[in-house]
């Protein structure tokens, strides 16, 4: 029992407890568990309850607060939007086709207006949201040419809007460049008549699919009406408990002298004064990606923690790359840790590194191979998801640059770290920058590591987590273009609060002041941003744009 655990840790000897303790029954226990926030009775309770017994002990009514706090914050702020799905529906879609059978889609082609007897539910309104919001951004889609000798190639044109010779420049998926005139060099050999132009084109959703598998159920039910908006507004309340129990459990473990207090601080700063909200409140393939990957994330590094349940990490780690590619680098978290526990190496380990390694591994692995295998199916790559294949100004720079190249990182730095918005002579009088605020304006809490008071050895493996998973973000092709605040941040934000629970500088008045200037911002963002485009103004920074 809960209660006998902190009666024999009393025993043991914790002064806190012992002076605290005047009943032996197991409510009279949780009482004074909770009055009692100091270290030392933090290990103890950690020694003698395994980690769910002490989640439970430590936080299940505040956590059924925050949800419902949060949640209801982000549903107000949503407001007009909980009216129907957003317009940018790839993963109901994408869930749809998989529910199907199929690894492609139809959906680019169509329109609103022609509707067929076959037509889920809610197909024609779904297409008339994304024509209305002007039409199919972010849709992957590859050409398969049959030239006149008979050779098949696929790919794309690298140079779709030009009017010079280049715009004959054919880029294969497996890296050549041809020359192809179309319909000059094509074969007129397909179709049912065997007489058609042989240029097929074939759709695709370009995001990871871990959010599609996840809404299937719903899909298969609701069809095209399952609310998107909805749905991540719930993740995201979810979102908020699930790093509320990462701080506590910190506390528990003996790596965070933080009380529930302050941890609740924490979480509602997470919550309400990060780039978490505006993402939170938009539903949008783009968005709910990021909101979705936050709870694979903390649910891999509560896993995670102490290396205590190594399958389960493996596990929600591939859920989590399987969701936003960039968490895969947050294996650094669990790797650290495994190598050198406490932050400093120890002999004599080989074994207990080899078992628990391969036991985290193992899920990974299957993961990944699933991803390559998936990507080799449609793209006939193991690695390319299909942002290669997008259409529109992303083409150009991906096609110039590469997916991922330093010429961005000027431009995702300062999108990332220090821009602000501009203040103008007349009315909005304010205005933020598409390309988004650096987190130090919208989280200025963040502000606070650089000064940390504690120094346990788990912040080692947290810093390795954060550095690895920002690089992608930072060398990526898009700034996270168009967005309130530095939304790739979402990716390792979670290890950054957890920084800030370990690092132990006391939440006083500047640092909750810190909190409350951030929450204040990121309501304005989330209000505004989709709304009220008087308050936003496009630029090109600096780099390869």
């Amino acid at each position: 029992m809960p209660g006998e655990g902190l009666a024999a840790a009393a025993e043991a000897g914790s002064p806190a407890v012992k002076d605290n303790v005047t009943s032996t029954d197991a409510a009279g226990i949780k009482r004074v568990a909770r009055r009692v926030e100091s270290r030392a009775v933090c290990d103890a309770a950690a020694t003698a309850l395994g980690g769910g017994e002490a989640m439970r002990q430590f936080g299940l009514k505040q956590s059924l607060v925050v949800f419902l706090i949060v949640s209801a914050g982000y549903a107000v702020v949503a407001w007009d939007r909980l009216a129907e799905p957003s317009p940018q529906f790839h993963f109901v879609d994408l869930a749809h086709s998989l529910l199907a059978g199929r690894l492609d889609t139809d959906t680019p082609r169509e329109r609103a207006s022609v509707h067929r007897s076959t037509d889920p539910r809610g197909y024609r309104e779904a297409i008339a949201r994304s024509e209305r919001a002007g039409g199919w951004n972010d849709w992957a889609s590859m050409r398969k040419l049959t030239l006149s000798d008979g050779q098949v190639v696929y790919g794309r044109f690298g140079y779709p809007n030009s009017s010079g010779e280049e715009r004959h420049l054919f880029h294969t998926h497996d890296g050549y460049e041809l020359k192809i005139v179309v319909p000059q060099e094509l074969a007129r050999t397909c179709g049912d008549s065997g007489r058609r132009l042989c240029d097929e084109r074939t759709y695709y959703v370009s995001f990871p699919p871990m959010p599609a598998v996840v809404m299937m159920p719903l899909v298969a039910v609701f069809g095209y009406d399952v609310n998107d908006v909805l749905v991540t507004l719930l993740v995201g309340g979810v979102n908020a408990v699930l790093v509320f129990w990462l701080l506590q459990l910190l506390a528990i473990r003996g790596h965070s002298r933080r009380s529930t207090r302050d941890n609740l601080w924490l979480t509602y700063a997470f919550a309400f004064g990060t780039v978490a909200f505006f993402s939170s409140v938009r539903g949008e393939v783009w968005f709910t990606a990021l909101v979705f990957g936050v709870a694979m994330n903390v649910g891999y590094m509560l896993a995670a923690l102490d290396l205590r349940h190594p399958i389960v990490a493996g596990l929600l780690l591939g859920f989590g790359f399987a969701t936003r590619v960039p968490i895969a680098f947050c294996v650094a978290f669990f790797a650290i840790q495994l190598i050198f526990p406490g932050g400093r190496w120890r002999a004599h380990r080989w074994r207990q590194i080899f078992v628990t390694g391969s036991q985290f591994a193992l899920p990974v692995l299957m993961i990944g191979v699933g991803l390559m295998l998936y990507n080799e199916a449609r793209f006939l790559d193991p690695f390319e998801f299909g942002h290669s294949y997008l259409s529109g100004g992303a083409a150009d720079r991906i096609r110039d640059h590469g997916m991922f190249s330093t010429a961005y990182l000027n431009r995702n730095l300062l999108s990332a770290t220090v821009s602000m918005p501009r203040l103008i002579s007349d009315a909005p009088y304010i205005q933020v920058s598409t390309h988004g605020l650096g987190l130090l304006f919208t989280t200025p809490l963040l502000a606070l590591l650089l000064w940390p008071r504690d120094k346990p050895g788990l912040r080692w493996a947290l810093w390795g987590a954060v550095a690895l998973a920002a690089v992608p973000g930072l060398l990526y092709q898009n700034t996270g273009w168009s967005q309130f605040g530095y939304r790739f941040a979402l990716d390792y934000l979670p290890y950054l609060f957890a920084l800030l629970a370990i690092g132990g500088q006391p939440l006083g008045r500047l640092a909750k002041g810190l909190i409350i200037f951030g929450i204040i911002v990121n309501l304005f963002g989330a209000i505004t941003f989709g709304r009220f485009g008087a308050f936003y103004y496009d630029t090109l920074l600096s780099g390869a744009t």
